[in-house]
């Protein structure tokens, strides 16, 4: 089943290759492109589309914005932002308000393809030298627990939340721990409700939060 992709960069050479590289798989097809944040907006709420691709800065309104816009029109669309910016702020805004791709423009050739079909299907997807960095950068400058509501974890609880906290998806954890994606799914939500979140990648930010030993 074909995959219908909106695409926005300010740089015309780059956007036209980007296009190239995602129709080299036949079951992508770029629908429109933009080359700002608010032509972007405006072609998305013009064509339905299923993957929504967007460089985080651009004139008019930045990537951000755009996805924070979009999202609120249509909150389960699947957004990939383009970065060349590995800090862990602007990262965590995307969580915040919803992203489900995080890729590294100069990975994108490799990248590209498979963060769309993550995404398309729900799932986060970030570069992976982006996450080797953040990775990196969160062991270093984690806050202090919240212990009165890290304390009402169990054990497993607490190893799943260590597992988010190093970017693993619900297969990778279910594989690693000999249990079914629904048994991690079921932690997720039993997790999400003991630490009072609520939102998409809640779990993950807060794991990113928290030294987990």
């Amino acid at each position: 089943m074909e995959i219908r992709l909106l695409i926005a960069d300010d740089h015309p050479i780059f956007l036209k290759g980007l296009q190239e590289v995602i129709e080299i798989d036949p079951d992508l097809k770029v629908i429109v492109s933009a080359k700002n944040g608010q032509e972007a907006l405006l072609s998305f709420q013009s064509h339905n589309v299923d993957v929504v691709i967007l460089d985080i800065d651009m004139p008019r309104l930045t990537g951000l914005e755009a996805a924070e816009k979009m999202l609120h029109i249509q909150p389960d669309l699947p957004i990939i932002i383009l970065t060349m910016h590995k800090e862990k702020a602007p990262f965590l805004k995307a969580l915040e308000i919803g992203v489900l791709g995080y890729v590294l423009k100069e990975n994108a050739v490799s990248d590209i393809v498979h963060a769309i079909y993550k995404a398309k299907d729900g799932d986060l997807y970030l570069s992976p030298e982006i996450s080797a960095y953040l990775l990196k950068k969160t062991s270093a400058l984690q806050r202090q627990p919240k212990n009165d509501l890290k304390a009402s974890l169990t054990p497993s609880e607490t190893q799943i939340m260590k597992m988010i906290s190093e970017y693993k998806s619900s297969k990778e954890i279910a594989d690693a721990l000999f249990i079914s994606e629904k048994t991690v799914s079921n932690h997720r939500m039993n997790i999400a409700k003991k630490l009072n979140l609520t939102g998409k990648n809640s779990l993950l930010r807060f794991a990113l939060e928290q030294p987990w030993g």
